[in-house]
């Protein structure tokens, strides 16, 4: 069994059997103790797709090593959703996350009981206006006084301005984001045909004006946000890239594009994996691309596909001076 079907035994048995201890795992799997410990730990690492695991040792080890031990009861958050949900405003939310400050634990464990409330919380995005691009649970505070002002304009239907980069804007508001790779908050705002997110940490004075709008009738940030790669802007691009099955690239592709409404097809009895895929945010889709290296070929359009030819040029070219 290789390590990612391991891993996702490992998740399936802690899903089926809450409480599992670490060395119930390492039987399950039929693998030593020592080999189960790296996966958990790869597990744990992963900060792009984190999986909302936590021990019955999180809030008593004194160190991380303490917690992987094979006594160690292992759950999964997402596992049970018979938990009596949290009903509470983004305001409200912020000021838990507030208090949490003032409690004196060490950082790691902070961050831990930070992110289990917020995996707790009925925070639904479409409701009230917000959306959560990404699977990290929000840590970035945002300020209680701008989500108030954002939601009492949104409920009156009023309009309105603020200062970002020393420029006036005033905009009809839709509702904010989380994007959870860069942890930041953004403000979505309407302005004519055009829409445009700011980041809510840079925005000052923002207030609400005595101009009435009226709510695009059916506009969904989920939707809106669905073709884009990250926060970035732009026009569409229609993209064709062609993996190829090395040190497991193909189920890292999967697992990245897993919530995009794309065509993947495999070929040449599965050790390649075509991608097809309407995407908005050209700079983000390509950093992704360059992280998998020669694994991955864009086909199409030959526009991008030339780009990455020029960046990885530029690159070995500074090789070339050594």
């Amino acid at each position: 069994m290789d390590s990612v079907l391991r891993v996702e035994r490992i998740l399936a048995l802690i899903e089926a059997k809450q409480g599992i201890c670490g060395q119930a795992l390492a039987d399950a799997c039929g693998v030593p103790w020592s080999l189960l410990e790296k996966d958990l730990k790869t597990i744990l690492l992963d900060l792009d797709h984190p999986i909302p695991l936590y021990t019955d040792a999180d809030e008593m080890a004194e160190e991380s090593a303490d917690r992987l031990s094979p006594e160690t009861r292992w759950f999964l958050e997402t596992a049970q959703r018979s938990n009596v949900p949290v009903h509470l405003t983004v305001g409200e939310f912020l000021q838990i996350l507030e208090a949490l400050d003032f409690i004196q634990q060490k950082q790691t464990r902070g961050v831990t009981l930070k992110e289990k409330i917020s995996a707790g919380l009925d925070l639904a995005p479409e409701g009230n206006h917000r959306y959560i691009k990404g699977s990290l649970a929000p840590l970035q505070r945002i300020d209680a006084e701008i989500l108030l002002t954002l939601e009492s304009a949104l409920n009156r239907r009023r309009k309105i301005s603020f200062a970002f980069n020393a420029q006036i804007v005033m905009a009809v508001p839709l509702g904010v984001v989380y994007y959870s790779r860069l942890r930041q908050w953004y403000l979505a705002v309407g302005s004519g045909e055009i829409i445009k997110t700011y980041n809510l940490s840079k925005i000052r004075d923002l207030r609400i004006t005595a101009e009435p709008f009226i709510y695009p009738e059916g506009f969904s940030l989920r939707n809106w946000l669905a073709p884009r790669w990250g926060m970035e802007f732009g026009e569409t691009l229609d993209v064709k890239v062609r993996f190829m099955n090395r040190s497991q690239t193909l189920a890292k592709v999967r697992k990245d594009v897993a919530h995009r409404s794309c065509v993947l097809r495999e070929e040449e009895g599965g050790q390649s994996l075509i991608y097809e895929d309407t995407i908005i945010g050209k700079n983000e889709f390509l950093a992704w691309i360059l992280g998998f290296g020669s694994a991955a070929e864009i086909l199409e359009p030959a526009e991008l596909r030339q780009e990455i030819i020029s960046r990885v040029k530029e690159c070995l070219a500074h090789y070339a001076r050594i």
